[in-house]
């Protein structure tokens, strides 16, 4: 029997296809109930997500199965429709192609040093090193070596990539609110696929007039049509033979050379469990500080692994959405405490009743530095007002706040020096890391059902 840790996701569908391919599962989960972060909350007739999720499936062998566990007409069809808030204005997202609406003298500073980094003249950066796979482990497990001196930072990638304007009036603002740091002390490795670089008649264009092209990974993408996005880890669950999940179960050690787990109960009761394998979407430092014979170097290593909290502050409001069908609005603005506010009703009109709709701002912090709910909930409703998406006499029929400690993995050098040396000690002991927070990556919802998949098939082969 192979023995999952975390229930999300990446656990689900690793359980899912074992059990298709004959092997058994048994799935530990600390929640009284699965889905990870693919989680949904209903209250007064609104129905919340764990932050924003949507599915973009270019995986054509993901797609067709998800189609045999859900009906066809589970999904919606969605085109991206977000936008950025900047100088007291929306414009259409990304920021980058589109100016147009913004002062004059913001365009030009953004126009001038996105053309200055075309000039043949213009510094060079060092290279960011491919990954490579890592020996032994499925394919989704590559790795970087540590970073060189002369590999750019995501601050200098900023500069050499998009100029001087759009810095400073986009990403260096926004992403020292979502990463709570200086942008120096972030690794270049995650951009590329995530941060699109539009070319100069696009800039062009957008300064001018309304750019109607698509940019970016995720233009257009799924969500369930009932509204909630976890209809998919629970038509996931719902493959899965009985008393294939225990929830409620928390993992407190491994002993990895013997692929052993201790689990306590929800009554706290400890029982230790053998496997041939073991797939963990457990948070790695968090894996590495219950492993019970990992070496002390290793063990150090791992407490250098960082992330950023994220408070999400969830409202149902009365009344119609004051940015129409925007989704999502993407906030750099150095003031306004949250670096993104979403419009759930706006994916999916199931998401609130008639009448109505919902704001879900998600503020970043440091662990080390929380305001805490009170001071969090009362500046979000202050700058909500400012931009107007919730006035201050807004009828707010219901609120929610949610913490999520884990909520996006930094990338640094640190990462970047420890993550090669912590996932082989695991693979070499049939310890499969899988999903986000296992793989301490910047995955979407499609890589952590294809880490699950791929994890089955490993530990299946194994």
């Amino acid at each position: 029997m192979v023995i999952a840790l975390g229930a999300g996701l990446a656990g689900l569908t690793a359980a899912h296809h074992l059990q298709r391919k004959g092997r058994d599962a048994l799935v530990f989960e600390r929640a009284d109930e699965p889905g990870g972060l693919c989680r949904s909350m209903r209250a007064d007739g609104f129905t919340f997500d764990r932050t924003g999720h949507v599915l973009h499936l270019r995986d054509t062998s993901l797609r067709a199965w998800l189609d045999e566990i859900l009906p066809a007409d589970t999904w919606l069809e969605v085109d991206r429709s977000s936008a950025v808030w900047s100088h007291e204005t929306l414009t259409p997202y990304p920021f980058q192609a589109n100016t147009a609406g913004l002062p004059v003298d913001v365009r030009l500073e953004c126009l001038l040093g996105f053309i200055d980094t075309l000039r043949d003249d213009h510094p060079a950066l060092g290279a960011i090193p491919d990954a490579t796979p890592l020996a032994g482990g499925p394919s989704f497990l590559n790795v970087r070596p540590p970073v060189a001196d002369d590999e750019p930072n995501f601050h200098d990638w900023i500069l050499s990539t998009f100029g001087e304007g759009f810095a400073k009036h986009f990403f260096r603002p926004y992403n020292e609110k979502q990463w709570q740091r200086d942008l120096r002390e972030i690794t270049g490795d995650w951009v590329s696929w995530s941060i699109p670089r539009p070319e100069l008649t696009d800039v062009l264009r957008g300064a001018i007039t309304a750019n109607d092209k698509a940019f970016g990974y995720n233009p257009h993408f799924l969500y369930p049509r009932e509204g909630g996005i976890d209809r998919l880890p629970n038509a996931i669950a719902a493959t899965l033979a009985d008393d294939t999940i225990r929830t409620g179960c928390e993992v407190v050690a491994l002993e990895a050379a013997t692929r052993r787990v201790t689990v306590r109960d929800a009554s706290g009761v400890e029982n230790v469990h053998d496997a041939p394998a073991i797939l963990s979407s457990l948070p790695l430092a968090r894996l590495a500080a219950m492993t019970t014979d990992l070496p002390a170097p290793l063990r150090e290593a791992a407490t250098s692994l960082s992330a950023v909290s994220v408070r999400c502050i969830d409202l149902g409001v009365r009344g119609e959405a004051p940015f129409g069908d925007t989704q999502w609005v993407y906030v750099p603005e150095r003031d306004a405490p949250f670096h993104r506010v979403g419009f759930p009703k706006a994916l999916c009109p199931a998401m609130a009743p008639d009448g109505c709709y919902s704001v879900a701002a998600e503020i970043a912090f440091r662990a080390d530095d929380d305001p805490g709910v009170d001071r969090h909930l009362a500046v979000t409703r202050e700058h909500l007002a400012k931009m107007g998406a919730v006035p201050t006499d807004a009828d707010v029929v219901t609120s929610h706040v949610d913490t999520i400690a884990d909520a996006y993995v930094v990338f640094d050098k640190a990462r970047r020096a420890a993550l090669a040396p912590l996932l082989s000690f695991y693979v070499k002991h049939g310890v499969i890391p899988m999903g986000r927070y296992g793989t301490w990556d910047y995955l979407s919802m499609q890589d952590s059902l294809a880490h699950g998949r791929d994890a089955a098939e490993w530990s299946a082969a194994r």
